[in-house]
């Protein structure tokens, strides 16, 4: 019996050796391959749908089509707190998926009208499409994300709402899958949420905040200091709205710029104010804006040194003079209260109007009443009362060493330049012989008009955006212009 046996195992092996023989092998082989390909397959479609693979959308996608969210159903649910999972359906297509930054999933994000909601889908709260406006539309018997929201991340308005990150509309008010970040990274995870959106989201920095991206000189700023974070911050962006005179010798070469800032927009307002208060009677020389100075400091800290009221000091010694005898406004000068103000040199009692902080259109109606603008700042980004000004048809007495804002002023037409105290003198009389007389020299509208303003910055910022990253970015339909909002 053992020798039949082991003739029978020869005869098998010899079998297995022969054509036919090996032939079963690979059939064989091509059969515990394909099961085990199964195995890992599924393996992967849980991993897909687990915490270890972050898609926001399809990969196969082009980049284009990777940032535009799918049109039905577009509302993402977070379903799982741990995970901050979200489903986003397409009409006739599997799920595609996207994972919301740790922590991030549960904010508040969603405008449902009157009230807000962590997603379309809470906002009826059993009230039916009578509670779903705002984000978000009632469409199959459900409350989903607005379809004009569909080109923007379905985080996005999560991440506005930290102080770092500022949205961008379009020219009919829509918001662009774009983030641009004003400042330094304020939350200690504000970095961490950068980098996990980035390939997601067009990110780009803008000078908006003190001296950003540079550091900042203010000894009162919380901001990140030292070189080292410096270099971070011009090295973190794909491309960066900057306000230097000399870009290249800051950002590396693999950085898009472009010479713009938040003060380049937004300037309808002021100047249909404008407009509508051109006959207003002249009462000051001068308006002066402090931002929120630090009155119970007497005005000196953190604002005060942005704005450089320890210069506006000395100077008003010389404007109060018999020599010049000027009037002016000191802006946000007073507490809100009203009850204490920052001290001036007692020369200027009866001549210089200190307030406390303003809402916009009563600080035009100062501007209104006035004959030029001072800004003495040097540490300032985006001076927005400097365009402002200028869309009211105010000239401007410009500090020459201020950060952002000079490209506004050419002397002899929009304004004045001065460096100190040295000539600060001789551009005083200069500004004042000027706007005293009935016909001032000055065209400060005429020229914000033709460089500024909506119309030329937001066409400007959209052909930069579209050169650059037109392959990452759906526009709306209709896009022209690209507009920085929430400023």
């Amino acid at each position: 019996m053992v020798e039949i046996a082991s003739t029978k195992r020869y005869s098998e092996c010899k079998l297995l050796l022969s054509w036919p023989g090996f032939i079963f092998l690979v059939r064989f082989a091509t059969i515990c391959l394909t099961l085990a390909s199964l195995v890992l397959f599924g393996d992967l479609q849980k991993s897909l749908s687990g915490h270890q693979i972050r898609a926001a959308f399809n990969e196969n996608d082009s980049p284009q089509t990777q940032n535009a969210v799918p049109s039905t159903q577009r509302d993402a649910v977070p379903s799982n707190e741990e995970e901050g999972r979200a489903a986003v359906h397409h009409a006739s297509s599997p799920k595609h998926y996207y994972k919301s930054y740790p922590g991030l999933a549960n904010e508040t994000s969603i405008a449902c009208g009157g009230h807000k909601a962590t997603s379309c889908d809470q906002c009826p709260q059993g009230h039916g499409a009578s509670w779903c406006n705002g984000d978000c539309e009632w469409s199959h018997g459900a409350c989903a994300r607005s379809s004009k929201l569909e080109h923007i991340h379905p985080d996005y308005f999560r991440i506005i709402q930290r102080y770092a990150f500022q949205p961008v509309k379009n020219n009919n008010g829509e918001y662009v899958n774009i983030i641009l970040v004003r400042s330094p990274f304020r939350e200690v995870d504000d970095e961490d949420v950068y980098l996990f959106y980035k390939d997601d989201i067009i990110f780009l920095g803008i000078s908006s905040f003190e001296s950003f991206p540079l550091e900042s000189p203010n000894p009162y700023s919380h901001s990140d200091r030292g070189k080292i974070m410096e270099e971070k911050y011009l090295n973190l962006f794909p491309g960066f709205l900057h306000m230097m005179r000399d870009p290249e010798d800051h950002f590396p070469q693999n950085v898009e710029r472009i010479l713009m800032s938040q003060s380049d927009f937004m300037l309808d307002a002021p100047e249909k104010f404008g407009q509508e208060h051109a006959n207003d009677e002249k009462i000051y020389d001068f308006v002066y804006s402090g931002g929120d100075q630090d009155v119970e400091t007497d005005c000196v800290g953190w604002a005060s040194y942005n704005k450089n009221f320890s210069f506006v000091r000395d100077a008003l010694e010389v404007m109060c003079s018999s020599e010049f005898n000027v009037t002016g406004v000191l802006v946000a000068n007073k507490n809100k209260d009203g009850t204490k103000a920052c001290t001036i040199p007692a020369i200027c009692h009866g001549k210089i109007v200190q307030t406390t902080f303003l809402g916009q259109k009563e600080f035009f109606g100062y501007l209104a009443k006035a004959r030029w603008a001072f800004l003495p700042q040097v540490c300032d980004a985006s001076p927005r009362v400097s365009t402002q000004a200028m869309a009211m048809n105010l000239p401007l007495l410009m500090n020459r060493n201020i950060m952002g804002g000079w490209k506004y002023l050419v002397p002899g037409q929009t304004g004045e330049f001065f460096h100190d105290m040295s000539d600060f003198k001789d551009s005083l009389r200069i500004i004042l012989d000027n706007t005293r007389g009935e016909n001032s020299p000055y065209k400060p509208l005429e020229f914000v008009k033709d460089n500024y303003g909506n119309a030329n910055s937001g066409k400007r910022l959209f052909e930069f955006v579209k050169k650059h990253w037109g392959n990452r970015i759906k526009f709306p339909e209709g896009t022209s212009e690209l507009l920085p909002t929430g400023a």
